[in-house]
C-alpha cells in the first residue's frame, strides 16, 4: 500500500511501495493534476512541485497533462481545440457558440490534422469552400481557428500562425438594419401593452439589449439623477436561463 501523502504548503507528496515518489496538486481550475511520471528521489519530486508552484505564482500555468500533449507533435487540432475550449473563461452564450463552430465547422475540416499539418493553402482553401452568400458563417469560423492556432503559437506548437487572409475574420452583413424612424417607434410603443412600452423605450433610446432589459431592477433605476445602471444581464443556453455581467465593452 502507498505510505500516506505528506502535507505540503504546496501539493502532496507521496512515496509509493517502490520508493518512488509521486505528487500532485489542485490547479487553479480547482481539478487535482498529477506529475507525469513518478520520481526516483524525493528532491526531484520537491522541485516539481516548486516549479508548478512557480509557474501558477507568474500566471504562467497550464495543466501538466496539457504540456505533455504540447510536446507530441502529433496533437491534432480536435484534440488541442478540446482543451482549448474547456480551459478557456467564456461568457455562457459565446462558449455555446463556439462549441457549435467547432463542431460544425472546424472539426470536420481539421479535426483529425495534426497542428503542423495545418497550412497557409490548407486554410485558404477551406476557407473559399464557404458560400460567399453566408458571410457571417465564413468569418465566425475563420476568426475562431484563427484564435485557436494563435494561442498554439504561444503554446511553442507552431512557429507561426497558418491563417493569414485579410479581412477574413471581419463580419460583413449579408442584410442591412434599417432602424425604426420615430414615428414608426411612437406607432410601435403605442400598440404594444402597457407592461412592455418602458421596456420598448429603453432599447430604442439607450440600446440596451433584451437581457439586459429583463434583469433591470427598481434600484438600477435613478429618476432624480436620470440614469439607468445596467448591472446584469440574463442569457438562456440549452433551455437554462442564466443570470450574469453585462457585456464588455468589446462585445
Amino acid at each position: 500500500m502507498p505510505r500516506k501523502a505528506t502535507r505540503r504548503a504546496f501539493g502532496t507528496l507521496r512515496r509509493l511501495p517502490s520508493g518512488r515518489y509521486q505528487t500532485s496538486y489542485i490547479g487553479p481550475d480547482q481539478e487535482r493534476h498529477s506529475a507525469p511520471a513518478t520520481f526516483g528521489s524525493k528532491i526531484d519530486a520537491e522541485g516539481w512541485l516548486a516549479l508548478e508552484s512557480r509557474l501558477i505564482a507568474l500566471g504562467e500555468w497550464t495543466p501538466p497533462e496539457l504540456r505533455a500533449k504540447l510536446s507530441d507533435k502529433s496533437l491534432t487540432l480536435g484534440e488541442y481545440a478540446e482543451t482549448w475550449w474547456a480551459e478557456r473563461a467564456l461568457k455562457p452564450t459565446t462558449r455555446e457558440h463556439y462549441r457549435y463552430v467547432l463542431n460544425r465547422d472546424l472539426i470536420p475540416a481539421f479535426g483529425n490534422t495534426e497542428l503542423q499539418g495545418i497550412t497557409p493553402e490548407s486554410v485558404r482553401t477551406w476557407y473559399a469552400s464557404y458560400d460567399p452568400s453566408t458571410p457571417t458563417v465564413r468569418s465566425h469560423a475563420y476568426s475562431l481557428l484563427r484564435t485557436i492556432l494563435g494561442t498554439a503559437v504561444t503554446d511553442g506548437l507552431l512557429i507561426a500562425n497558418p491563417c493569414h487572409i485579410r479581412g477574413a475574420g471581419n463580419v460583413q452583413r449579408a442584410h442591412k438594419v434599417e432602424p425604426a424612424t420615430l414615428a414608426e417607434l411612437e406607432t410601435i410603443v403605442k400598440e404594444l401593452p402597457d407592461r412592455y412600452r418602458v421596456m420598448a423605450l429603453l432599447a430604442a433610446w439607450c440600446a440596451m439589449r433584451y437581457g439586459e432589459l429583463t434583469e433591470l431592477r427598481r434600484k438600477d433605476v435613478d429618476l432624480e439623477e436620470g440614469v439607468v445602471r445596467i448591472r446584469r444581464g440574463v442569457v438562456r443556453v440549452n433551455g437554462e436561463f442564466i443570470v450574469g455581467t453585462p457585456k464588455t465593452d468589446a462585445g
